[in-house]
């Protein structure tokens, strides 16, 4: 009797409906080679490595993701504390929001702060980026909903922008702020918001803005 072969894809869907099987079956492990992430630790096969020395290189990768993450994060959070002590010294709406978009995104090495509102009246008054309001719910999702991610360019929502933005945050206000749907936007050249760093930080940062334009509003 010829013995067929088990693919690659046999492998894979085997291991994937078993998920607990190397844990039952530890003694296999010794025998399985990983392929090299970082250094030649397998010198007479460069190639690979063993299971053990696999799984101290990737604690060590992810330890060294945590750093970095927390890094950025430590960072962001006195930049975005700043800004907000800024914002909140702004008396009159149309310093706000000249600070805001004018200035914060030098201050955030970002394209693009704005907000986007369907409000034609409200847009002229506050000089603010006017879009209609069909573009607008196609983005919008719910009250206070925050969206990192790569821009979608069929939306065009940073069509005005001079430079290409890659990636964005796009925070959803409340619609009593401006009456109808109304977007704050964060553009980036680069993946700035691609892998949710900093999500609450800048969820926090969108939340205070929002609380600041209805007190200059309603107050």
């Amino acid at each position: 009797m010829i013995k067929k072969k088990i693919s690659d894809k046999q492998v894979k869907d085997f291991l994937e409906r078993n998920p607990n099987f190397f844990v039952e079956n530890q003694a296999i492990l010794k025998k399985i080679n990983f392929p090299l992430n970082q250094k030649n630790l397998d010198q007479k096969n460069p190639n690979i490595i063993p299971f053990k020395d696999w799984v101290i290189e990737n604690l060590k990768k992810k330890q060294r993701d945590i750093i970095e993450t927390a890094k950025h994060n430590f960072f962001t959070q006195k930049k975005i504390h700043g800004s907000i002590i800024n914002l909140l010294k702004k008396k009159k709406i149309d310093e706000f929001l000249i600070y805001l978009t004018n200035d914060l995104p030098k201050h955030f090495e970002l394209e693009v702060i704005s907000i986007v509102t369907s409000n034609l009246n409200i847009s002229k008054k506050f000089n603010l980026r006017f879009e209609q309001s069909n573009l607008i719910n196609a983005i919008y999702g719910k009250e206070n909903q925050l969206i990192m991610d790569a821009v979608d360019k069929d939306l065009g929502i940073f069509k005005e922008s001079k430079e290409k933005i890659y990636s964005n945050a796009i925070y959803s206000l409340k619609k009593e702020i401006f009456d109808k749907p109304s977007l704050l936007i964060f553009g980036s050249k680069d993946k700035h918001f691609i892998d949710n760093r900093a999500y609450d930080l800048i969820l926090f940062f969108s939340n205070v803005v929002q609380e600041r334009l209805n007190q200059f509003l309603y107050e």
